[in-house]
C-alpha cells in the first residue's frame, strides 16, 4: 500500500522542477514563473500539491537537519557530534548558521509553491471534488509552513501570493506580528477542514485529513495560548479541535507503544493512531524520496552493516531517563538500552548507571524490511500528528480553559490517562488506578502534562515549542544543564549554550541583506 500511496505522490515529479523556482525572500528573481504552460491538467495539478508536500520533507527540514541536528530536543536529548559544536545543534545560534538559514528558505518555497497552486487551481479540467481536496491540503500545507515559521522567528513576512516580477512589492516585504500569522494560519487550516477529506477509509496518513487539520488547529491554539502571544482565550479552541478528531471515533492508540514506530519503518500505516506522516520511500537508489530518519538519529551502528547505517548524532538525557518509570515500556524503546558491536553487531548491554550515555533510540533501521540498507537514506516514516498527542493536548487545552464544561472533567481525565495505560503496557481503555492519574489542582496537573508529553513524544521535534510556549524553556534547560556529569563533555557544551534569548532564532542574515525591510529579532 506504501508504493500506492508514494507513485501518487511523486508521479509526474519532473514536473515539480518547474515549482523549484527562486525564493523571492532568498534572492532576486530573474523574471516570471513559468506557469502559463502549467496546471492545466489533473496530473500537472497534482504535481503541484506533490512539490508541496516534497519541500516539507526536504533534507533541510523533517528529512535530515531537524532530525537532532537543530536543538529541537531541548531538554530530552543532546547532540553528540563534536565537529557540530559551533552550530545551532549545540545551541550556538547565530544569523549566518547554514542550518537556520535553509529552515527559512524552505519553509518559504513550500509556501511558494502552495502560493503558485492556488492561484492556478482552477485550470484544470477535473473532478471537482478532488480539486477541492488539493486545494484543501495547499491551504493547510501553507498555513503549516507558517506555522514553523512562526514559532522560531515569530515576526515573518506573511506572503500569500505568487512574485509576479522582480519588482521591490515582491522582494521587499516588511514582517507581521506574530498575531497576524496567526490569525492566517487559522483562516487557512479552518477552509482547508471543509475540504480535505476525512480519515474514515483511508489506509495511511500520508495525505492531508480531517483529522489532521483538526489536530493541528489545536496544536496552533495551544501555542497562541502559551508565550510569547499569551491569548488564554485559544485554549478552548484548542479544546474543541482536539474534542472534534476525537469525536471522530476513527481513531485510536495502538495497544503497543513500540509497534508504532516498526510500522513508520516498515511501511505499514495505522491512520488509527498515526493521524499524519511524512512519507519516504526506498533508499534513493530509484526515483521516489528517502529521507535520513533512524540514519541521523538512533543507535549508531557502521556504514555498510546490515542493520543500516547510523551516526547516532543524539543522545537522550539523563533528565528524560528518570522521568520514565522502570514499569514504564517506553523508556527503553526511545531510549536505547544497548549499543552495537562495531564488528559483530550483536547488542551491548549499557550499564544501569550510565543514564547519559544512552543514544535516542525511537527510529531504528533494524526494522527496516529491506535486505540492502543505504548509507545516507531510509524509508522511515516521521510521526507529524499522533492520536496520543490529540489525547495530551485535549486534556491540557480543558483543565486550561476557563469556560469549560465541569461535566468534561471525567473525559479529559480519561483521555489523559489512556496514554499512560498503554505507557505501562496495560489495557487502554481500562481503569489501572497503579497509573491513572487524579485531578487536585492545575499546577500539579500541569507538571503531569509536561512530564507526559516528554515521555511519550520524546525526539518527535515537539519539546522545544512546548517548552517555549509554557515560558520554561530557559529555566528548564539551566536545570537540567545542573544535572550533567562534568565528564559528559558534548552535554556540558549543549547545555552550557543555551541563552534566554533562544526562545526565538536570528532572521538570517542573508534574507537580511535580500529584504532590506527585515528587521533583526531583538538580541540577535
Amino acid at each position: 500500500m506504501k508504493m500506492k500511496i508514494m507513485k501518487n505522490i511523486f508521479i509526474g515529479f519532473s514536473l515539480t522542477l518547474l515549482l523549484n523556482s527562486c525564493n523571492y525572500l532568498e534572492t532576486e528573481p530573474k523574471g516570471t514563473f513559468p506557469t502559463s504552460d502549467f496546471y492545466k491538467t489533473e496530473k500537472e495539478v497534482q504535481a503541484g500539491i506533490n512539490g508541496v508536500y516534497r519541500a516539507l520533507s526536504n533534507n533541510s527540514l523533517y528529512g535530515a537537519n531537524m532530525q537532532g541536528i537543530m536543538g529541537l530536543s531541548a531538554d530530552l536529548g543532546y547532540e553528540s557530534y563534536n565537529r557540530d559544536r559551533t552550530t545551532v545543534g549545540y545551541n550556538y545560534v547565530f544569523s549566518t548558521d547554514e542550518r537556520i538559514a535553509n529552515y527559512w528558505k524552505y519553509l518559504y518555497i513550500g509556501i511558494s509553491r502552495a502560493n503558485l497552486l492556488l492561484e492556478n487551481i482552477n485550470k484544470a479540467p477535473m473532478d471537482e471534488v478532488q480539486r477541492g481536496n488539493i486545494k484543501g491540503e495547499a491551504l493547510f500545507l501553507r498555513a503549516y509552513n507558517y506555522f514553523m515559521l512562526v514559532k522560531q522567528f515569530q515576526k515573518v513576512p506573511l506572503i500569500l501570493e505568487s512574485a509576479k516580477s522582480a519588482e521591490p512589492q515582491y522582494t521587499q516585504i516588511a514582517q507581521s506580528a506574530p498575531e497576524v500569522v496567526y490569525e492566517q494560519i487559522i483562516k487557512d487550516m479552518e477552509e482547508a477542514e471543509t475540504l480535505v477529506v476525512s480519515a474514515e477509509g483511508l489506509y495511511g496518513g500520508g495525505r492531508i485529513n480531517k483529522s489532521a487539520v483538526n489536530g493541528i488547529l489545536a496544536r496552533v491554539c495551544l501555542t497562541m495560548a502559551g508565550a510569547p502571544v499569551n491569548r488564554k482565550d485559544m485554549y478552548e479552541k484548542a479544546e474543541n479541535y482536539a474534542k472534534k478528531v476525537i469525536g471522530f471515533g476513527i481513531h485510536e492508540l495502538n495497544a503497543v507503544y513500540e509497534n508504532v514506530f516498526i510500522n513508520y519503518a516498515q511501511d505499514k500505516y495505522d491512520i488509527k493512531e498515526s493521524i499524519w506522516e511524512l512519507e519516504y520511500y526506498g533508499d534513493n537508489t530509484v526515483f521516489y524520496s528517502a529521507g535520513m530518519v533512524g540514519r541521523n538519529t538512533g543507535i549508531a551502528s557502521p556504514a555498510g552493516s546490515s542493520i543500516g547505517f547510523c551516526q547516532g548524532f543524539l543522545r537522550a538525557s539523563g533528565y528524560l531517563y528518570q522521568l520514565y518509570k522502570s514499569n514504564d515500556k517506553r523508556r527503553d524503546w526511545c531510549i536505547g538500552s544497548f549499543t552495537y558491536n562495531s564488528t559483530t553487531l550483536v547488542p551491548q548491554p549499557v550499564a544501569g548507571t550510565e543514564i547519559w550515555n544512552r543514544y535516542c533510540a525511537k527510529f531504528r533501521r533494524e526494522k527496516e524490511l529491506s535486505s540492502s540498507k543505504q548509507n545516507n537514506a531510509t524509508p522511515i516514516n516521521f510521526p507529524m500528528l499522533r492520536y496520543s498527542d490529540v489525547l495530551l493536548m485535549y486534556a491540557e487545552a480543558h483543565f486550561n480553559n476557563m469556560n469549560a464544561n465541569a461535566g468534561d472533567h471525567q473525559f479529559a481525565l480519561e483521555c489523559f490517562n489512556q496514554v499512560r495505560r498503554r505507557g505501562a503496557g496495560f489495557p487502554v481503555k481500562t481503569a489501572n488506578a497503579s497509573v491513572d492519574y487524579e485531578y487536585t489542582n492545575l499546577q500539579s496537573f500541569m507538571q503531569e502534562v509536561q512530564d507526559e508529553r516528554a515521555r511519550e513524544l520524546a525526539f518527535e521535534l515537539l519539546r522545544k515549542d512546548d517548552l517555549v510556549r509554557w515560558g520554561k524553556y530557559y529555566t528548564q534547560m539551566q536545570f537540567v544543564k545542573n544535572t550533567v556529569p562534568a565528564n559528559y563533555a558534548e552535554a556540558v557544551v549543549y547545555y552550557n549554550n543555551t541563552e534566554a534569548k533562544g526562545v526565538v532564532w536570528p532572521i538570517p542574515s542573508y534574507e537580511m541583506g535580500v529584504n532590506r525591510k527585515l528587521i533583526q529579532n531583538a538580541g540577535w
